[in-house]
């Protein structure tokens, strides 16, 4: 008998067999070309970026629109509507959507295949919710289709194989993950919230819309501002490639610093402790120093905890008694944030930022005790954001416990 570990009281019959193609009434893709109506308004477009790998919830925060000259017929198989089940079957294969009755008029492209459910016979929220458990996640990456090029064809999604229990039971597990969604995109909407008020402030801050006064209520002194080299030691890691190891020293890249969250340890290169001695006598990396990726995405940054690992293809900022790297760090967080360093590598055809351009980086330099302050200030911000950034991730670990058990 076919049985989840996890289930409601009073339902008792065994799951049976069936696939995506047995419980819908419309399985299709998206068709090409689509560049062409883009516009800066207009009915939604939704791509493989708005589809999401931890969930159902359709991720709209960079969202395209497309405006259909009067009595097109282009797009009309592929209209969405509410309760339907987007599946990406090019690049990264089993992202999902589930479109919401608020969605409005929207359209795919080629690479993504829409799944419309029979409402009479399944619950569309528990298909998808299924189909974004880990189990049968990993199962659709798995059946790619054109061998070395990612891909699924919509008859291997019309295959797609799975256990479900009768339409009343469906309901019940999609209603009570819905009531988890809801708390999800609750922490969500808080998160973000306090993420672009950080964005603000620093625009109000570091523009001095914003002022701080000292101690005696005054404002502090207008900012002076100097190139980065003036204030600081600023050097990058080696350009050579030393031999990998299977354990040894750290080798840390552009690739292992993740944003403004600090450094990746879990996919790196090793090195051996010959190798890490010659690179650290020209950049020995200590606690404080801000790491800086000048290579790939322009501007991750990392503030130094703990040492112990030597760099390559990475700026390297030292502190000294004029700036303070705590108040840089932000400063650089701000610069990032706004697309001043997309638009330096814009005029860059090998998409790097060398280390003459980081060194001449015109910073803003006040007094001491005003830099302390606004570096509190964003450090305090930064443990709010932290907080409920472990809250959300919880409950997302706690749900996806629930799936495992949930389903078969």
């Amino acid at each position: 008998m076919i049985l989840p570990k996890l289930r409601f009281t009073g339902f008792n019959e065994p799951w049976s067999e069936t696939s995506l193609g047995k419980i819908s009434s419309f399985i299709t893709s998206g068709s090409r070309d689509w560049a062409q109506y883009y516009s800066d308004c207009g009915d939604k477009f939704i791509r493989m970026t708005n589809l999401v790998r931890d969930g159902i919830t359709l991720n709209l925060s960079d969202l395209k629109f497309v405006r259909l000259p009067e009595n097109s017929n282009e797009g009309k198989r592929t209209a969405l509507q509410h309760h339907d089940i987007l599946i990406s079957i090019t690049a990264e294969l089993g992202k999902l959507g589930w479109v919401p009755d608020d969605l409005g008029t929207a359209y795919i492209n080629q690479h993504t295949a829409l799944v419309r459910p029979n409402l009479s016979i399944a619950s569309s929220k528990f298909v998808a919710n299924l189909l974004s458990t880990k189990k049968y996640n990993n199962i659709l990456n798995q059946q790619n289709d054109s061998g070395a090029k990612s891909g699924l064809n919509l008859s291997t999604i019309k295959n797609f194989g799975f256990y479900a229990p009768n339409k009343i039971e469906q309901t019940k597990i999609a209603d009570f993950l819905s009531y988890v969604d809801e708390k999800i995109t609750l922490l969500n909407r808080q998160y973000d919230l306090l993420c672009q008020y950080k964005k603000g402030m620093m625009q109000k801050i570091f523009s001095q819309e914003v002022r701080f006064k000292d101690e005696s209520g005054k404002y502090f002194i207008e900012w002076v501002k100097t190139s980065l080299e003036n204030v600081c030691d600023v050097r990058d890691g080696t350009h050579s490639s030393p031999i990998a190891q299977l354990d040894g020293y750290p080798l840390i890249t552009s690739k292992n610093l993740i944003g403004s969250r600090g450094i990746d340890f879990d996919n790196v290169t090793y090195i051996s402790k010959k190798d890490y001695d010659e690179i650290n006598k020209r950049s020995i990396v200590n606690e404080g120093d801000i790491l800086f990726s000048m290579i790939g995405t322009i501007g991750n940054l990392a503030l130094v905890k703990d040492a112990g690992f030597a760099i390559k293809n990475v700026g390297l900022i030292k502190e000294n008694s004029k700036l303070k790297n705590n108040f840089l760090f932000f400063y650089l967080q701000f610069l990032v944030g706004s697309g001043y360093f997309e638009l330096i590598k814009s005029g860059n055809t090998q998409k790097f930022i060398s280390l003459t351009t980081l060194r001449q980086l015109e910073i803003p330099c006040p007094i001491i005790n005003e830099q302390l302050i606004i570096s509190n200030f964003f450090c305090s911000f930064d443990k709010k954001i932290a907080i409920k950034k472990a809250e959300l991730d919880k409950l997302k670990t706690w749900k996806q416990g629930l799936l495992q058990q949930m389903f078969i």
